[in-house]
């Protein structure tokens, strides 16, 4: 397989051994990048190579760091679409505008790709047992691609982190150990205190950055080995679009594409936008964000651990960084559904909303080249189906009872009798056990009460609507039923 150097930190610059027990620097903590013998790389790798090859992330596998090509888990990741817009380049004026579908992966996500190669690594260095805190396409990938495996897979849920509706049946479906912790704070503490018995996953490992970087690896050999003029890419840790640029110096070295470099767009939401601040004032270093983003939740990553190389790859292209409205975003969902037949989270619909951005401002020429990477489904998030229906009223009352016939009739005990005191008021989790137990006779673990919760806020019932601090010094998260939990206790009763 691919001839491999070593490991080397984009922070410190130190070179370690290739190896699974690396997931981030053992000097400074920084993300590592896995480097290859490219000279020797290019005696066995030529387009006519590839063309003899089957289509997906293992066609590139002198690129990839895999040893043993026995130890391959594959789902079937890669080899996706490359869709050339009609609709939306005659609204934009956009001759050869083109979307990266990466939406047709095997959970829905370009995830998928670094999942396969991160578990890959794993298989061949024996691990049995993985790991991640993630409420969202991470998990999913992990799990489905543990399962393939054979590994046994643990999930990391924030209590009071937002998750979307899609992605937790996902991960629910793949039979993994999920568990609930206090906060992020919490999770990462787990994953330090149980690395001896399993392998944590994260956007930011470098065996998962080297499966995304075949993105644009593939995208190249789409376009018969030329480069587009831009790509644009949603950004959340920095790591995709650092690693399309690793991608395309690789390629350019080895000889492989023609034309120039294409110049990098990354894009974020408005409400969660710490690499995009970075870039606009000129700075190297990434300072995290206090905000959210409720609506791009895969993207909303305060502290990018990839920031840093990701602004380093925005200036080294020539490209730039956008922040994005939230209204913008929903609004680019709607338009990539109904003009290109392409249903795309609102994490991944970014790039419509900073493609506009660039429109509207005359940076592009209308024979410019651009590639818009569409990196999740928007089954992942049905709720955001209810925005696109504002301004039909009698979908709006057909969806609302659709939903809540079908969640009432979901329910079981437990979570009706927690909606029974939730109705009653705002009540923090602790109550909501004893009440349970003294009202009701349920008699369950704390932690199985927070799991509940945790359930009832994916299916958008309850809120949490404050926290505080005890006297003792510990967080109190209290809840109160959503509007449409409200309505579903009032019209309809729980029995």
């Amino acid at each position: 397989m691919s001839p491999v150097k070593g490991l080397w930190c984009t922070d410190c610059g130190r070179r370690v051994p290739l190896s699974t027990k690396h997931v981030s620097c053992p000097k400074c903590g920084g993300v590592l990048q896995v480097q290859y013998d490219l000279e020797a790389i290019a005696d066995e790798l030529s387009r006519e190579t590839l063309s003899h090859r089957s289509i997906g992330v293992w066609r590139y596998r002198e690129l990839l760091p895999i040893q043993n090509i026995g130890d391959v888990v594959s789902l079937g990741e890669g080899g996706t679409y490359l869709h050339k817009c009609r609709g939306l380049a005659e609204q934009t004026g956009l001759q050869h505008l083109y979307l990266k579908d990466e939406t047709i992966n095997p959970t829905g996500s370009f995830i998928d790709r670094g999942m396969a190669v991160e578990l890959s690594m794993v298989r061949q260095a024996r691990i049995s047992r993985v790991c991640c805190a993630s409420v969202g396409n991470m998990a999913v990938s992990l799990v489905a691609y543990a399962a393939r495996a054979g590994l046994a897979a643990r999930v990391l849920m924030a209590k009071h982190g937002g998750v979307d509706m899609g992605k937790f049946y996902q991960v629910l479906a793949y039979g993994a150990d999920v568990e609930t912790v206090r906060d992020p704070a919490a999770a990462e503490r787990w994953l330090q205190f149980h690395r001896r018995d399993c392998h944590p996953v994260a956007s930011t490992n470098p065996f998962f950055l080297e499966g995304i970087k075949t993105t644009i690896l593939e995208v190249c050999e789409q376009m018969d080995w030329s480069m587009p003029d831009w790509v644009i890419v949603p950004m959340g840790s920095g790591g995709h679009i650092s690693q399309i640029w690793k991608g395309i110096l690789e390629l350019r070295e080895l000889g492989l594409c023609d034309g120039d470099n294409p110049r990098l767009v990354g894009v974020q939401s408005k409400s969660c936008s710490p690499i995009v601040t970075s870039f606009e004032h000129g700075r190297t270093d990434v300072a995290p964000c206090t905000r959210a983003s409720v609506i791009a939740r895969d993207i909303g990553v305060s502290a990018p651990r990839c920031g840093r190389s990701a602004v380093k790859a925005i200036r080294e292209s020539g490209g730039t960084a956008l922040a994005v409205a939230d209204g913008d975003i929903i609004d680019a969902v709607r338009r990539l559904a109904r003009f290109e037949g392409v249903f795309a989270e609102p994490s991944s619909a970014t790039v419509i909303a900073g493609l506009d951005i660039f429109t509207a401002d005359g940076t592009l020429d209308s024979n410019d080249t651009i590639v818009c990477m569409v990196t999740g489904m928007g089954l992942k998030s049905p709720e955001v189906t209810r925005e696109l229906l504002r301004d039909h009223r009698g979908l709006q009352r057909l969806l609302r009872a659709i939903e809540d016939r079908k969640f009432t009739g979901d329910l079981g005990r437990t979570k009706k009798r927690i909606l029974e005191i939730l109705s009653d008021g705002e009540e923090y989790g602790y109550m909501i056990w004893k009440r349970l137990s003294m009202e009701y006779g349920i008699r369950i673990k704390i932690p199985s009460v927070y799991q509940h919760l945790a359930e009832l806020r994916a299916a958008g019932l309850v809120e949490l609507t404050r926290t505080e601090r005890t006297y003792q010094g510990r967080t109190r998260n209290y809840y109160a039923l959503s509007d449409r939990g409200t309505r579903i206790v009032s019209e309809r009763p729980l029995e």
